[in-house]
């Protein structure tokens, strides 16, 4: 997953140049967000590499951006990021714009809205976890996974390899890496093999 996480903030276009660079290297299906406010920035994004869209605070400037996108390239090709904080007991939507959490939409509804509206992923980033190595917020997945059947991708907090299997025995269909593979010596070969070691299953 590669995300312009400036974008959006800033109120422009995505680096497409970055994209078209890192699709050109790699082997694996990518996913490109932020600052994709239109089908028109959707098609360019796919055009440029990308199997995937990512739309997160775009979408929640816009509903309907999910249903033009999902009718335009299918609904596997739309994967809803969801910032997510708990405060005070309750879960809250975080906007990285405003770098605080909004009021609306609830995110039990939005979650719903979203797949309603043809999401075919959802990447669920525990805010308050991310970079810190603690270990997955695998009550949020389970929280979410309870409103929905579509894959889940859960992010933030990965400290060591013990915390993915932890979190994909847990039911986690997957989960994105960070900061443990950026400041550790681990790395994805690592991975793969920590996991089929646990008895995970690893696609080929």
């Amino acid at each position: 997953m590669v995300v312009d996480i400036d974008a959006s903030r800033e109120g422009r276009q995505p680096h497409f140049a970055v994209l078209e660079a890192i699709s050109k290297e790699v082997q694996v299906p990518v996913t490109f967000g932020g600052g994709i406010a239109s089908v028109a920035l959707a098609r360019r994004a796919l055009e440029s590499g990308a199997d995937k869209i990512a739309l997160t605070t775009t979408a929640l400037d816009r509903p309907d951006l999910i249903d033009d996108a999902a009718h335009a390239f299918g609904a596997q090709a739309v994967v809803l990021g969801l910032d997510l904080v708990w405060r005070d007991g309750v879960l809250r939507l975080y906007d990285h714009r405003l770098r605080g959490t909004v009021d609306r939409p609830n995110p039990v509804e939005w979650v719903k809205e979203a797949v309603s509206r043809g999401v075919g992923e959802i990447r669920v980033m525990a805010v308050d976890r991310e970079g810190v190595r603690e270990g997955f917020d695998v009550p949020l997945y389970a929280s979410i996974r309870e409103l929905t059947d579509v894959p889940i991708i859960l992010e933030g907090g990965a400290g060591n390899l013990t915390h993915i299997a932890e979190a994909m025995k847990a039911g986690v269909d997957s989960v994105g890496l960070g900061t443990l593979l950026v400041f550790s010596d681990n790395n994805l070969v690592k991975v793969r093999r920590f996991l089929e070691g646990a008895g995970l299953p690893m696609r080929p």
